[in-house]
């Protein structure tokens, strides 16, 4: 009888345990989410639309397209809509477009422009309202003032209109902060002739090759430029480096789709991971391949051992274990112990009992 009660204790705590496990990974993942959603019409509580302008090129577009004459000037009209419960504070950001790591277009306004962009976006088009205050369950309108460069622009000036929601009012209405905010984008292109394309292959170029510390990580870059003002798309990009110490390849990568911002360069990237960087002459060979044409890069380059120990030693390539897995950890451990102390029990009173008792 004693026996069959502490097996019942025993199942007790492992259907607790595993109910534990199940809640508590159940609400870990659900906090995490990406930030930076492209769309219009996403959850975080408001939309943006915009309103249709004059000048539009393609009115079937969901981003603005404009043709502007060189000199004129113009609005662009954003309706913000607050489907929540609570007023927000909404801010209204313009960015320029350029390429991130990944070959896509990016517009969030955190890369740095390349020398080449003499005309960005940010230079002509201004939001009148940085922060725009849209009551619960109602829409307002922000504008953009367009102010275009007196000389002609050739090609296209791309970037794009972000709205976020202030931090302090995010975390206050959700109780929470989980360090993700959603921000929309719209896109804006302008130009001063309306047969003008977005997207043109005309060439790249290879700027650069080195190490570099990206996000803590140990990185061989390849710069590739895109020097004209229309959008690179839909490339193949593929790279090898040698070591010509013994002539050996030790890094090989391929990317499809790769997009480039006009006058932008696109950061090709090898991840060294968990080796370490040699000092020594190295060679990227690459190509960059479309329908119309394939571009063949050659450069050697050195990692000086300064450069290799410095990299080693700042890089930080840990194995991060989630906050579920840690806990999870310890109340195993802790049902251990638990179940450890009752078979000692156990066995101390059987050990206990006299041999004519039962």
């Amino acid at each position: 009888y004693k026996g069959e009660r502490e097996r019942t204790v025993l199942k007790k705590f492992l259907v607790m345990f595993g109910l534990f496990i199940t809640i508590f990974f159940g609400m870990n993942t659900s906090l995490v989410f990406a930030e930076n959603v492209s769309s219009n019409e996403q959850p975080g509580g408001y939309t943006i639309e915009g309103i249709p302008n004059e000048h539009q090129i393609d009115p079937t577009s969901g981003y603005f397209y404009l043709d502007e004459d060189p000199g004129s000037k113009d609005e662009i009209k954003v309706k913000l809509t607050n489907s929540s419960g609570q007023d927000k504070t909404l801010l209204v950001k313009i960015t320029d477009a350029n390429t991130n790591i990944n070959g896509i277009v990016d517009y969030t306004g955190q890369l740095k422009n390349h020398s080449l962009l003499k005309v960005p976006l940010t230079s002509i088009v201004h939001a009148t309202q940085k922060e725009v205050v849209v009551p619960k369950n109602s829409s307002v309108e922000t504008t953009l003032n367009v102010t275009m460069p007196k000389e002609p622009v050739e090609g296209i000036i791309l970037g794009g209109v972000v709205v976020s929601e202030k931090q302090e009012d995010h975390e206050k209405n959700k109780g929470l902060s989980v360090g993700n905010t959603y921000s929309y984008t719209i896109g804006i292109a302008l130009t001063n002739h309306a047969e003008t394309p977005i997207k043109k292959n005309v060439s790249v170029e290879l700027e650069k090759v080195g190490p570099t510390l990206f996000d803590g990580r140990k990185i061989i870059q390849a710069y590739i430029l895109n020097p004209n003002p229309y959008v690179f798309s839909q490339a193949e990009v593929a790279g090898d480096i040698t070591y010509l110490k013994d002539n050996k390849v030790v890094k090989s990568k391929k990317m499809e789709n790769v997009s480039i911002a006009p006058y932008s360069s696109f950061p090709f990237q090898f991840d060294w991971n968990k080796e370490e960087l040699k000092p020594g002459k190295y060679l990227f060979k690459g190509t960059v391949k479309t329908k119309e044409k394939t571009w063949k890069f050659e450069k050697e380059f050195e990692i000086k051992e300064d450069q290799a120990k410095k990299i080693n030693k700042e890089s930080v390539f840990k194995l991060q274990i989630p906050t579920w897995l840690n806990i999870s950890c310890i109340l195993l451990l802790i049902l251990s112990i638990v179940n450890i102390i009752l078979l000692l029990i156990r066995r101390s009173k059987y050990s206990g009992r006299k041999p004519h008792e039962k």
